[in-house]
């Protein structure tokens, strides 16, 4: 995918039509342009421009070469010359005539026969047979050379047709630019003839919008198999280096394609979208993986981060900003935009779209990646993974691409974890891209959705900054070094650092939601309401309202639907469509709220008692349980399922909270996801419902005090901790088996650390720091650091390896504690607990029981830990002379150089360090625990 000329430029046609011949055609003219145009470049592609150079025996040692293929651009296509034929060779020129003498050419071959025949033999033994096999090349290739010309001329279809066309037309560009097609592949191109003949059929093109499906399958097909026609030549050496006969192989893996493509065809014919078995294995990812360990296991990959086809846009709706958005990646040329900032403001319906642009291109082979950033998984810091991601995914579509990243991660695997985005885009994707094969014109499309999610202004700076180009390091590779077929489709508000970063950037394409016509968004959502509510007998007049209150905000109109169809005692849909209908706020940015504040409030008045004062009393409390419930979603660092908020909130501090979540949540299905799946996390369905809840003067009574709730979280996080942790948690039975060695240890720390556990034990302390000092909840921080169930701690950290990250997190209490003299034995205890961690992490983290068994008893005779842990573990070993009393002033040593260290550095965050020896290596470490962060980085040639 090396970064070259785009394939993907058009053929010109020169079109000389004489008024005689035009008459003479109008008596058989076929209806409609594109048919007319169709017929008449079918027409008037001369034979002699398709005919290869006659090939003497001199010439048989080179490379056949496909006609008009620029040798100094193998993606180049030929130019065809359109012009009016006599009457006599119109038949002769036409795609079904044109199969027709490729049979017959076929007829002249003879058969590759006998197990040990192999293609090279083959061509050498048969110099006669090679000759037909040019003629009848040709003859396969003219309805491919067809398509390529007229598939630029073919308008108004489906955007989803306009993107599967494209990939075809690429996938012809790819098979026409190779010089050496083996006589191997003669009937792979006789049924690739065959496919782009029907396609270009007048009456198949008639239907190709009402059957995108099928044609969509056909396109990822084609490209499957342009792709095996493209790397033959390595497939066929690779079958040689495993003893395998070519012949056979080469022949089966032809005949799957064929029944496939003999069973997509009959489905098109039939007009029905039955699935076919089209997932041949995909050869050269096959041969790749097969040849060469390409190990990727480990590589730093955002779980959840990738396509929801939930989020697609109905069918019907946005086609013409998705017609826009398939046509900027289908253009060519150099001064094509590479990247398309889709803006907008919360609830138009941004996320839909380019999860529908992810969803098609999937469909045909050209999704490169799809990276979605969200508000409510902060604590997953995608931000610091997407480079990595997006390079695994390209790596699975590309098996070039996955050898260049194996080769890269394998020469420095500290690569696979690294957050350095910076590193990621250079290391693990321009350099492998710029390494593996050149482009091959077909469009590569990776979607981030949702980049105003990411963070804050600090934590999305990098990747702005790629994006746009204008890094302060000048060596950091620009977007455009990119192969020139990748484009990035980018979703977010039109927040100010974006903005900044994007505005006037050349390579950026700017489109705003916003600019949508009004009456274009209105006829969208107007049928988003009229299928979300079908079989409610409303007339279309309701649905015209609907969508003229919506405003343009697909949420508002996706709310409004949810609370007319959801039942309500005593209340018909017509009566909720009248209360959605008549309420009119001031501002139209204020929608969405006023839109939160109809359903929340009938949420609350869903009692039917008559008593005005105990119904009063009822609501006062459904509302006190909504803020604390809401308060506690919104407040954790990471979404948790249903089982995990219930088990938390029995350890809140007040015994009211101790209710059943389900209670509130199971009546917000329309404002929050997992609601109806127990193991599912739950969170806001939007990002405006979270920012509604935040701003007091918008949710009014629906307010949510995010203090208090961290407050609440803090409390039950140290209690969810005192009553679930401890001693030897997962029964480990020796210190002998490192944790590696463990059999089903994972299964183990999954069934006795629940979520609700792991939890608490990772974010605790940013509970406690994100609330005022509490003198109470100093006490139960005070309980944790006297008990033993501080080593439980330490031992559940291990076991879910995020032992490394107390270092950072213990350094939050003493600033919690700061100008409270009575708990400062805490603050030490604290501050020991670090370089307890920093001097013995690494040992902890290779085998969890020498947390007691080494570390407590080699631990200063005069730190807090020992003097008042040691005793509490009797069953352990005392050093009988040569101990430390105090922490030597060297925590930890780094052990791995061979040589003198010439050169150390900490990374910005304090979380690595980074060193430079004689032995001309440099090595990455954890700050925390002095373990070495992946292998050595080797290439220098001196010292560093």
């Amino acid at each position: 995918m090396r970064k070259g000329n785009s394939s993907r430029d058009s053929t010109r046609l020169e079109t000389h039509t004489s008024n005689e011949a035009a008459a003479g055609e109008s008596s058989r003219r076929p209806r409609g342009r594109v048919g007319r145009f169709l017929q008449k470049v079918k027409s008037g592609v001369k034979d002699g421009a398709n005919k290869l150079t006659s090939h003497s025996k001199d010439s048989r040692n080179r490379n056949p070469v496909p006609p008009n293929v620029d040798h100094e651009r193998t993606s180049s296509t030929p130019n065809i010359e359109v012009q009016a034929a006599p009457s006599g060779v119109e038949e002769e020129a036409n795609t079904q005539s044109a199969l027709q003498d490729a049979q017959e050419a076929a007829k002249r071959i003879h058969p590759l026969s006998g197990p040990a025949i192999t293609v090279a033999s083959y061509a050498q033994d048969a110099p006669a047979d090679l000759d037909a096999a040019y003629t009848f090349q040709d003859k396969c290739l003219k309805p491919l050379r067809i398509f390529d010309s007229v598939i630029g001329e073919i308008t108004h279809l489906h955007p989803y047709a306009k993107m599967a066309l494209g990939v075809l037309s690429c996938a012809a560009k790819m098979i026409l630019a190779q010089a050496n097609l083996d006589t191997a592949l003669l009937k792979l191109l006789e049924k690739l003839g065959e496919i782009y003949g029907f396609i270009t059929q007048d009456e198949i093109l008639g239907q190709i919008s009402s059957m995108r499906a099928i044609l969509g399958k056909i396109s990822q097909q084609t490209r499957e198999c342009a792709h095996f026609i493209k790397n033959y030549s390595k497939t066929s050496n690779f079958w040689i280096r495993l003893g395998k006969n070519v012949f056979s192989e080469t022949t089966d893996t032809i005949q799957q394609y064929s029944d496939a493509f003999d069973g997509l065809m009959q489905n098109f014919r039939d007009q029905v979208a039955h699935d076919v078995a089209i997932h041949i294995h995909d050869i050269a990812i096959h041969v790749h993986r097969t040849e060469e360990i390409l190990d990727l296991s480990g590589m730093t990959y955002a779980e959840g981060a990738g396509l929801d086809t939930r989020k697609q846009c109905l069918e019907g709706t946005r086609t013409e900003i998705l017609s826009q958005i398939t046509e900027w990646v289908n253009s060519t040329g150099d001064n094509v935009p590479r990247v398309l900032w889709l803006s907008g403001p919360a609830g138009k319906g941004k996320s839909a779209i380019a999860h529908t642009i992810a969803k098609w291109f999937e469909d045909v082979g050209g999704l490169g990646s799809c990276y979605s950033f969200d508000r409510q998984r902060e604590a997953d810091r995608r931000h610091e993974k997407i480079f990595s991601t997006i390079a695994r995914d390209l790596a699975d579509r590309d098996p070039e691409m996955r050898r260049a990243l194996a080769g890269a991660v394998q020469a420095a695997s500290s690569l696979k974890k690294t957050a350095d985005i910076i590193q990621q885009w250079q290391k693990l994707l321009i350099e492998p891209l710029d390494k593996s094969s050149g482009s091959t014109g077909e469009p590569v499309v990776i979607v981030i959705d949702a980049l105003d999610e990411s963070g804050g202004v600090e934590t999305r700076r990098d990747l702005l900054r790629i994006l746009a180009g204008k890094h302060q390091n000048s060596a950091v590779p620009k977007i455009t070094d990119l192969p020139d077929n990748f484009r990035f489709v980018v979703t977010s508000r039109p927040l100010g650092d974006i903005n900044d970063e994007f505005h006037g950037v050349q390579h950026i394409q700017q489109m705003s939601m916003d600019d949508i016509p009004p009456a274009v968004a209105e006829g969208d959502i107007r049928a988003y309401v009229s299928k979300e509510i079908e079989g409610l007998d409303f007339q279309d007049r309701k649905f015209t309202v609907l969508a003229e209150k919506a405003d343009g905000l697909f949420e508002w109109a996706r709310l409004a639907c949810e609370y007319i169809k959801e039942p309500h005692p005593g209340i018909s849909p017509i009566d909720c469509y009248e209360a959605v209908v008549s309420r009119d706020p001031a501002e139209r940015s204020m929608l969405l709220h006023d839109m939160y504040r109809l359903i929340l409030t009938d949420i609350m008045h869903r009692d039917t008692s008559t008593n005005a004062q105990h119904s009063q009393k009822l609501r006062s409390t459904a509302l006190a349980r909504f803020r604390s419930i809401m308060g506690q979603i919104l407040g954790t660092a990471e979404p948790l399922p249903l089982a995990s908020l219930n088990a938390t909130r029995h350890h809140f501090p007040k015994q009211e909270d101790h209710f059943d979540v389900k209670l509130m949540v199971k009546c917000m299905g329309s404002l929050l996801s997992g609601t109806t799946n127990p193991d599912s996390p739950i969170r806001p369905l939007h990002a405006s419902f979270h920012d509604f809840l935040t701003d007091k003067s918008s949710s009014g009574e629906f307010f949510i005090d995010l203090s208090k709730a961290q407050h609440d979280l803090a409390f039950a996080s140290l209690r969810v901790m005192e009553h679930g942790l401890r001693f030897n948690i997962c029964g480990l039975k020796s210190s002998y088996l490192p944790n590696s060695e463990v059999p089903e240890l994972r299964e183990r720390v999954q069934k006795c650390i629940p979520p609700h556990l792991s939890y608490s034990s990772r974010f605790w302390t940013s509970h406690v720091r994100a609330t005022a000092f509490d003198k109470e909840l100093a006490k139960e921080v005070k309980l944790l650091f006297d008990h033993e169930q501080l080593f439980f701690w330490l031992e559940s950290l291990a076991l879910i390896n995020a032992l490394s990250g107390a270092v950072p997190a213990l350094s939050l209490i003493p600033q919690w504690l700061k100008g409270h003299s009575e708990f400062k034995d805490i603050s030490s205890t604290a501050m020991d607990v670090q370089r307890f961690i920093q001097v013995f992490g690494g040992m902890i983290l290779h085998s969890t029981p020498h947390l007691y068994v080494s570390a407590l008893p080699f631990s200063p005779a005069n730190s807090p830990l020992s003097r008042q842990f040691s005793a509490r573990f009797p069953n352990t070993l005392r050093v009988a002379f040569g101990r430390d009393m105090n922490w030597p002033a060297v925590q930890t040593v780094l052990r791995g150089h061979t040589s003198s260290v010439l050169s150390v550095s900490f990374s910005p965050d304090g979380t690595r360090i980074v060193t430079g020896s004689r032995d001309s290596t440099v090595r990455l470490w954890d700050a925390a625990t002095g373990q070495p962060v992946g292998e050595p980085l080797r290439g220098h040639t001196s010292s560093v």
